[in-house]
């Protein structure tokens, strides 16, 4: 009975002791009650895609293999870089920035392939020297040889966001730009029987864009000039035509820079053995026709411009004569028997 007895104090004193210790925390006000704030993870997340194009399909895990983002704070100041390359870019990738603290910034993003291992495939960008350099700093030069551009490049594309990180779960989206062109000329003789030879003509794109800027407009007027990287006679099997048909073709493919419409670059194909000039076009002006084809009314010339980045031209010649009425541009046929090749708007 004694040790009960004692068990039943000992209990009781222990009761006491702890009501008195929560005394503060059953108030009607709870004015003293010290209350531990809800754990929120912070997390600030670039997401990337690309259906800036003519399907306006997301081609962005097509079209990158290596990411590089330039942060800089709300006043254009640099402030640090981050890439990633490996297999798994993909549609829907993403790039963690939790290291930031809260604050506006601009992201400016440049995606690109690297299947092209050659140095001039690519551009360069600069190297940025955090609290010295700014926005404007940021520049993508192509690569060149003299001046002259002859090589395949790796695709790239540009995008930039600006975005307020709050300290929560921040996901912002960077709609990307390509900034490369392929285009494939294609000569075909008019008549069966006429020979053409690859090495009786010489292609050549007169262009000024081989330097952007950090949203991939012009940086600085940088002349430059674009020559094939392919060019080849390509001729038919036996099989694949009948005696008196045309069974052969000439085949130039060209890289450009972005193509701005508004700097008119030239399309001048010419004689190796004479020197003579061609056909000397508005190359841009050119290739916007083909947009009218598509019906695509809604789009300006430039976001036409840039949203195909590939273009493939077939012309048909008779001798050193090019038959203007004879023309495709990407399976559109062109009439243009009586339009201005320097640029008219005459469109038949």
């Amino acid at each position: 009975m004694k040790k009960s007895r004692k068990t039943g104090i000992y209990w009781g004193l222990l009761s006491t002791l702890a009501a008195l210790s929560l005394t503060s925390c059953i108030k009607e006000d709870r004015d003293d009650c010290v209350t531990e704030p809800p754990v929120t993870e912070s997390s600030v997340t670039l997401q990337f895609r690309y259906t800036y194009n003519v399907t306006e399909g997301d081609a962005f895990g097509r079209e990158a293999d290596r990411v590089q983002v330039w942060v800089f704070d709300e006043n254009g100041n640099y402030l640090s870089t981050q890439q990633e390359e490996n297999e798994n870019i993909n549609n829907g990738f993403t790039m963690d920035m939790s290291d930031l603290a809260p604050g506006t910034y601009t992201f400016v993003a440049w995606a690109q392939e690297t299947d092209n291992q050659d140095n001039l495939s690519n551009f360069t960008f600069p190297e940025l020297t955090a609290g010295t350099s700014t926005l404007t700093d940021l520049h993508a030069r192509l690569n060149r040889e003299e001046n002259i551009c002859h090589t395949e490049l790796n695709g790239l594309l540009c995008g930039t966001v600006e975005g307020e990180v709050t300290g929560g779960e921040d996901v912002f989206t960077v709609d990307m730009m390509k900034c490369t062109n392929k285009l494939r000329i294609i000569l075909m003789p008019y008549r069966a029987g006429q020979q053409l030879q690859a090495e009786d003509y010489h292609f050549v794109i007169d262009g000024h864009n081989g330097w952007l800027d950090y949203k991939g407009d012009t940086y600085e007027e940088d002349p430059l000039a674009y020559e094939p990287y392919l060019q080849e006679l390509s001729t038919a099997s036996d099989s694949e035509t009948t005696e008196g048909e045309i069974n052969h073709a000439v085949v130039a493919e060209l890289n450009t820079s972005r193509m701005m419409y508004d700097q008119n670059p030239r399309l001048r194909i010419l004689n190796n053995d004479t020197g003579e000039t061609l056909l000397d076009l508005n190359l841009t002006w050119f290739l916007s026709l083909q947009a009218i084809g598509e019906h695509r009314s809604e789009w300006s010339d430039q976001e036409y411009l840039d949203r195909q980045d590939e273009f493939a031209m077939t012309f048909f010649v008779d001798g050193d004569t090019f038959l203007m009425s004879r023309i495709i541009v990407n399976d559109w046929v062109l009439s243009l028997e009586n339009v201005d090749l320097e640029g008219g708007k005459d469109v038949l």
